[in-house]
């Protein structure tokens, strides 16, 4: 072979690999994400001295975009709730459901709350209601995508998990995908139990909107579920009682199957609770989606003046 095509292969080569570096950059380009971009959350980035909260985009693995926001809630009294709100537009006043306590049950996945979590998903929609959550797998996740609603996850940062590329299995205290927004409570000598404190008083700046917007008009009606799949719900369970907040107790575990059968409760801590006189508490002997979709309208209409009686 000439020299002259010795050359022109090699120059060929060339090309092609410089092609094929060029198309490897434009992969990398197009499904990395920019390190530099402060608004693009990654999992090493954490708040400022003194920076009571920031807001990221965060990208579920194969699945939603949602706003995650990173809170330093070491002075409850000066936290800018209506500022972080109005950020997200969601200041106009609007009804709350929060869940107390609620987790997927891993040991068995066709546990029978699929329905019920569609009864509270159609409701919700129905009222334009807002959902509050742990932020980890609780079952309404589907449910909440297929009738579009607000559906917010809140947490302490220190014991939640990040969703990993194409896991193995879902840890259980892993983000679960369908948040719209997730609250992660940080910040120095903040003990676990906080995000209780910060997810009610997240319920009430939801349902009071930005006064501009409200008018004065009264505040909208918050409802909470308790399901108590965990004893970490109890300190939720008390400032709800404070705030004088209805409380829906359903079937499902041995705390609340306990109260609801009105049999005696093993665990004396939670007795203590569910006895308090202030209590607005309201049992579900089944879990059906009609009842439950009837009761929470029910409840974002009406509120009772005093707590019903044993």
């Amino acid at each position: 072979m000439s020299e002259q095509g010795e050359e022109e292969e090699q120059q060929q080569d060339e090309q092609q690999q410089q092609e094929q570096q060029l198309e490897q950059q434009t992969f990398q380009l197009d499904t990395q994400i920019p390190p530099e971009d402060p608004n693009v959350f990654m999992t090493q980035q954490k708040l400022e001295q003194n920076q009571a909260w920031k807001c990221f985009d965060f990208l579920f693995p194969a699945g939603k975009l949602a706003k995650l926001i990173k809170v330093n809630y070491t002075q409850p009294k000066t936290f800018p709730m209506t500022e972080i709100l109005t950020k997200l537009k969601l200041d106009d006043g609007l009804p709350v459901v929060n869940f107390i306590g609620c987790r997927h049950n891993f040991d068995n996945p066709n546990s029978n709350r699929g329905k019920f979590y569609a009864g509270i998903a159609r409701a919700c929609h129905n009222t334009d209601a807002v959902i509050i959550d742990n932020g980890i797998t609780t079952g309404i996740e589907k449910f909440s995508l297929r009738r579009n609603c607000t559906l917010i996850g809140v947490a302490p940062e220190q014991i939640v998990q990040y969703p990993k590329l194409n896991p193995t299995k879902i840890e259980k205290n892993e983000l679960s995908n369908g948040h719209t927004h997730i609250f992660l409570i940080g910040g120095e000598n903040v003990d676990l139990g906080t995000e209780a404190l910060f997810k009610i008083n997240l319920c009430k700046t939801i349902a009071t909107g930005k006064i501009s917007k409200t008018k004065g008009r009264p505040r909208c009606k918050i409802v909470n579920i308790l399901f108590a799949d965990s004893n970490d719900c109890f300190d939720e369970i008390r400032e709800a009682i404070i705030n004088k907040l209805p409380i829906i107790v359903v079937r499902g575990s041995h705390l609340c199957n306990q109260f609801i059968d009105q049999e005696k409760i093993l665990d004396a801590e939670f007795e203590d609770i569910m006895t308090d006189k202030d209590g607005f508490f309201f049992p579900l002997k089944k879990l059906d989606s009609e009842v439950i979709a009837q009761m929470v309208h029910y409840l974002l209409t009406y509120t009772p003046s005093k707590p019903k009686q044993q």
